[in-house]
């Protein structure tokens, strides 16, 4: 564990703009964090270790997502809001 522990510290250290929160696994771990916007919001970064190796990550940061994607060395894919998917009551709305 010790081996896989400072692999995934590593990564994480690469992220330095993200303020890391939570995480939670055994075999499979995800982390929590948070990075910091101009607008005095923050977006948040899931980042999965899977056991086999692989990682995934989601992320709400419209202006991060492809450098995340570059430091991790993956595809992004860009996220869209809620509110143009569905009508809800308890959806955030784009100002």
């Amino acid at each position: 564990m010790q081996g896989k522990r400072n692999v995934i510290a590593q990564v994480l250290r690469k992220l330095s703009f993200v303020n890391w929160d939570r995480y939670f696994g055994e075999g499979d771990l995800t982390f929590f964090g948070w990075i910091d916007r101009e607008d005095s919001y923050k977006d948040f970064l899931v980042l999965n270790f899977f056991s086999d190796g692989g990682i995934s990550f989601s992320t709400s940061s419209a202006e991060r997502t492809k450098e995340i994607a570059d430091i991790l060395n993956l595809e992004h894919s860009s996220c869209t809001r809620v509110e143009y998917f569905c009508d809800l009551d308890n959806v955030i709305k784009e100002k």
